[in-house]
């Protein structure tokens, strides 16, 4: 009967242990967090992250039988025009996000990032004033250099790095069936 017990009790500490390792990482408050810095105040793990996720052509997750695919190029400070006063750009460092949802392209968006309010992450933050949906979030990398949205601290979506997408396919290839 005790061998039986201990046998019980390995097997659960092994099956909690397994869970807890491939749980998705927590990420705790970032108490510095000011939401008036910009791109320079973490230029240093920014450029971390932005080489991480420039090692792919994508980073990607599957929702829902969706596949959802993010593409994220650093600009240079002469390809945005901006008319206001210059020094509103000191220390900003721009991106092109670009969003696929099932390989469809979605409008492309002019952002920076600035710091989160999460340690370990950056912000996406949109720049574009006549995008309607935003592709705003944070981007989270952990030790072991493995990207995530961060939805909350005790939530994210592990984003996978690819090269290769899905194709789209034409509305009129998707309902063929309905067209006479």
């Amino acid at each position: 009967m005790c061998k039986m017990i201990r046998k019980l009790v390995l097997a659960a500490i092994l099956c909690s242990t397994i869970t807890i390792a491939n749980a998705d990482p927590s990420f705790t408050k970032n108490e510095s967090y000011n939401q008036s810095q910009v791109s320079a105040n973490i230029q240093g793990f920014g450029n971390e992250v932005l080489d991480q996720v420039g090692k792919s052509k994508y980073i990607k997750f599957d929702q829902q039988d969706t596949e959802y695919a993010f593409s994220i190029v650093r600009m240079g400070s002469n390809d945005v025009k901006y008319t206001g006063n210059p020094n509103d750009l000191n220390g900003v460092v721009f991106l092109l996000v670009k969003a696929y949802k099932d390989g469809f392209e979605l409008p492309s968006q002019v952002s920076t990032y600035t710091p989160s309010r999460y340690k370990k992450a950056i912000k996406i933050v949109k720049m574009d004033r006549n995008d309607e949906r935003p592709y705003e979030f944070d981007l989270g990398m952990d030790s072991d250099k493995k990207l995530y949205i961060i939805n909350s601290p005790t939530s994210s979506t592990q984003l996978q790095q690819v090269n290769e997408i899905k194709e789209d396919v034409p509305l009129t290839e998707k309902q063929k069936k309905y067209i006479w």
